[in-house]
């Protein structure tokens, strides 16, 4: 099982920004902004103790938080 972490990705189907845990089968949580996703996982983060990745909008990966 790979480390659990939460990643905030941009979904271009729905063209929301998402919070997903490693290798769940759903997503936590749809965002309209990434500001507004970013602060929603750093809540969950930071009560769980977990590190999250941040992807960029074209789907390259931007920063890793702790």
């Amino acid at each position: 099982m790979a480390k659990e972490q939460y990643t905030v990705t941009f979904n271009k189907d729905e063209k929301k920004w998402q919070i997903k845990k490693t290798d769940a089968a759903r997503v936590i949580a749809n965002f309209d902004t990434k500001d507004e996703a970013l602060k929603r996982v750093k809540q969950l983060s930071k009560n769980q103790d977990i590190p999250v990745t941040v992807k960029k909008k074209d789907g390259k990966f931007g920063k890793t938080r702790v």
